[in-house]
């Protein structure tokens, strides 16, 4: 079963995106990181597991390029609409517009895909509201790794996509209409005289 990040104070997650934009790209997100940009609860802690799993921190919590995108402004709500489907894939799976859909659908797959109970589901469901509220899925962002590979593909030549022919190469379709004959010799001479005759 699948098991979501979430906070209970989903209010701090804007606040700490705004926050994350105006400071210095700091070489690990750690607690004290955050306590630095004014965050000092408890419960704000829950803020870098669900991040790192959003792929905007390496698990040792050091920024990855897609950080860089979260702190630029006229990317942020396009990268966090690609995140959230990449870390909530499995309810995209359900629906792909599973971000549009009633609270009570919401809530449903959260329950199938993690199993978890009411009170948990209620936790998962308010992080993914909150994180659906802060992007725009109109976006055509893509991640880092995307465009990657896009960029791979782009670069390939185009010879390189065209099968090559070789001039001098020919290819023989050979057609044997075998007699109708009981006698098995007439068969082992016609293989034995081509085997004699084609095969080098």
């Amino acid at each position: 079963m699948t098991d979501y990040p979430y906070m209970m104070s989903n209010n701090k997650i804007s606040p700490i995106i705004e926050k994350i934009q105006q400071a210095a790209r700091p070489a690990k997100f750690t607690q004290e990181f955050l306590r630095s940009l004014g965050f000092t609860s408890t419960n704000d802690r829950a803020f870098i597991p669900l991040f790192k799993k959003l792929g905007f921190l390496a698990d040792d919590g050091t920024p990855t390029a897609l950080y860089d995108q979260l702190k630029d402004s006229t990317t942020t709500k396009g990268i966090l609409a690609v995140q959230i489907k990449e870390l909530y894939s499995e309810l995209y799976t359900i629906n792909t517009e599973i971000h549009n859909a009633p609270d009570a659908e919401i809530k449903g797959a959260i329950s199938r895909v993690t199993g978890k109970d009411s009170d948990a589901v209620g936790r998962m469901y308010n992080t993914f509201k909150t994180l659906c509220s802060l992007a725009d899925f109109s976006q055509t962002t893509t991640s880092t790794s995307e465009k990657e590979e896009v960029d791979n593909h782009s670069s390939t030549p185009v010879e390189s996509m065209i099968p090559t022919f070789k001039p001098n190469e020919f290819h023989y379709n050979i057609q044997i209409h075998l007699p109708a004959t009981n006698d098995i010799s007439v068969y082992n001479a016609i293989f034995k005289s081509l085997k004699d005759n084609l095969l080098m």
